[in-house]
């Protein structure tokens, strides 16, 4: 299968302060972006998302956790197919647009976390994921 890793990974924290503190000093992640809600610490390839429990906005209805795993485009095909007519709740797939390239589709695991595959870092010309301030809720 042609799951490359992992892209992004939504935790919970109940203080968000403390928990980018953590990250930051123990293994290095700057925080790229922040609001009052949430925190987005860049990697490398793939981001790390600390976001206050009960918070409103992006994956607020994802499940406990949201995580999203960087697919081949080939892969991605075979996820899409091999949903399809699975009655599993799905949401896509999502064709990103320019500059943004990449697919994604989301779906629900068995206890409620939601999985997204993309190929959005398949491209490394492209942005990284969208800046705040052009992100919708």
């Amino acid at each position: 299968m042609g799951v490359i890793g992992i892209e992004e990974l939504f935790l919970r924290v109940t203080d968000l302060d403390r928990a980018v503190a953590f990250y930051e000093t123990w293994f290095g992640i700057s925080v790229d972006t922040r609001d009052s809600e949430r925190a987005y610490l860049q990697c490398e390839r793939g981001h790390l998302v600390l976001q206050v429990a009960e918070s409103t906005g992006r994956h607020a209805g994802g499940g406990p956790m949201h995580f999203a795993l960087t697919v081949t485009e080939d892969t991605f095909d075979e996820i899409v197919t091999r949903l399809e007519g699975s009655g599993l709740p799905t949401r896509g797939p999502i064709v990103a647009e320019p500059p943004r390239r990449g697919r994604a589709l989301f779906v629900f695991d068995p206890d409620g976390n939601e999985a997204e595959v993309n190929t959005r870092y398949l491209y490394p010309d492209a942005p990284l994921r969208a800046r705040p301030e052009a992100r919708g809720p």
